[in-house]
């Protein structure tokens, strides 16, 4: 559990509060955070150093992390299974068994019911509010036992490994207008294994390509994906000729995303028809002083604001993002927070999860985020900063300066 200073009623999971806003300890149950290889060691540390349970000491937690899967699975499977991302070779049955029983009990000792295949549609919007972008069906973790001899069989708790790799849901609606003979009306999920499952709100999340019935692409990870094999495919070759590199077995493009956005009172949003439909003021008058505004660059955050970052910091942080900044932007009421980079399909994944995590942890404290990257006019837009490097698995940076010295 993450100690967070939210006001909430005794015997509700969260510390209370002393007259004074300071936590008061021993109000919560005794935390029992479930810990694994990748940082059990890192976390008893920490806990024995400053005794403190906190967003460091949970961090990864929830994440299936390479140390996490290289933990569960067999020497000769995890092998085989990172092998495969590099040279795009099938995983073998047995392996998809046995790495989809090494993810169940994983997901279960986390309190995971549910699996989803977690898809980015083509939704055809400008993403005003942030939170639709990404897409999933939530499934029981059962299926039927049908080793049962009767007709009604029973069910059971199981990931069978079919659904983790792959899947099929309905793609008649994306991009939703149009109209599809009804054999291809079908679309399918397939596991991005580059990019990590997690756990959240007791349902293991799959991060998914989406195609349709003739592998057309009809969602943003897709393209994303094909773009990185040609990085790949092509920047070995220019390796290879120009004799740079030649040990290089991949190359990876890199994103550190920035997520600048304004949070609002929920009360005030509500009270807007367009911000609510347009994620942006159409009418109303400039503000006196424009964009002079420089009081407000990284000065204090509001109370109430900073308890949201910090909860969402916190969930971040548990999932697997290393979410290492937050600070008030230029604007009144705008904010930033970014991560360290990763590759470039978790990192977009993380983006996406972040702007659903923060309207929902908004809602929680009667505030509303906006990720519009314009939504007043005559004060600063939000930035939307994105860091893209591309480097190969042997260290080597494409975009280091180097040095003039002789």
């Amino acid at each position: 559990q993450v100690a967070t200073l939210a006001q909430a009623p005794s015997g509700s999971g969260r510390p209370a509060l002393s007259p004074s806003g300071l936590v008061v300890l021993g109000t919560a149950p005794s935390p029992c955070p479930v810990v694994f290889a990748s940082n059990q060691m890192f976390n008893k540390q920490m806990l024995a150093l400053t005794g403190v349970q906190d967003e460091l000491t949970t961090a990864s937690s929830a994440v299936l992390d390479d140390k996490t899967l290289k933990s569960l699975l067999s020497s000769s499977v995890y092998s085989r299974f990172k092998e495969s991302l590099v040279t795009g070779a099938p995983t073998s049955e047995a392996d998809m068994k046995a790495i989809a029983d090494a993810i169940f009990g994983w997901a279960r000792k986390l309190g995971a019911v549910s699996f989803a295949h977690w898809f980015f549609p083509m939704r055809m919007g400008g993403g005003a509010l942030g939170g639709a972008v990404g897409a999933f069906k939530m499934d029981t973790l059962i299926d039927l036992d049908w080793s049962s001899g009767e007709a009604t069989k029973p069910f059971q708790a199981t990931l069978p490994y079919e659904r983790l790799f792959f899947g099929e849901t309905d793609g008649s609606s994306f991009p939703n207008g149009g109209l599809r003979q009804t054999h291809t009306a079908a679309a399918f999920t397939t596991w991005d294994r580059s990019s990590p499952c997690f756990v959240m709100d007791k349902v293991l999340r799959i991060p998914c390509s989406f195609v349709t019935h003739l592998g057309a692409c009809i969602d943003d990870k897709t393209p994303l994906l094909r773009s990185n094999d040609a990085v790949n495919k092509e920047g070995l070759r220019l390796l290879k000729a120009i004799s740079i590199g030649t040990d290089a077995k991949a190359i990876y493009s890199f994103l550190g995303w920035e997520q600048e956005f304004f949070v609002v009172s929920a009360e005030h949003y509500k009270a807007r028809p367009d911000l609510v439909n347009c994620g942006r003021t159409l009418i109303g008058a400039l503000p006196p002083r424009n964009q002079q505004a420089e009081l407000n660059y990284f000065g204090p955050v509001p109370f109430r604001v900073e308890e949201l970052l910090r909860r969402v910091h916190a969930e971040m942080l548990r999932v697997g993002c290393a979410m290492s900044v937050r600070h008030n932007e230029v604007a009144p009421g705008q904010h930033e927070m970014s991560p360290i980079f990763s590759v470039a399909n978790a990192s977009a994944d993380t983006n996406v999860l972040f702007m659903e995590v923060m309207n929902r942890e908004a809602g929680k404290l009667g505030l509303q985020a906006l990720f519009h990257e314009k939504p007043f006019a005559g004060i600063n837009g939000s930035g939307k900063h994105n860091n893209w490097s591309v480097g190969t698995d042997t260290g080597l940076n494409f975009f280091y300066p180097g040095k003039t010295d002789p």
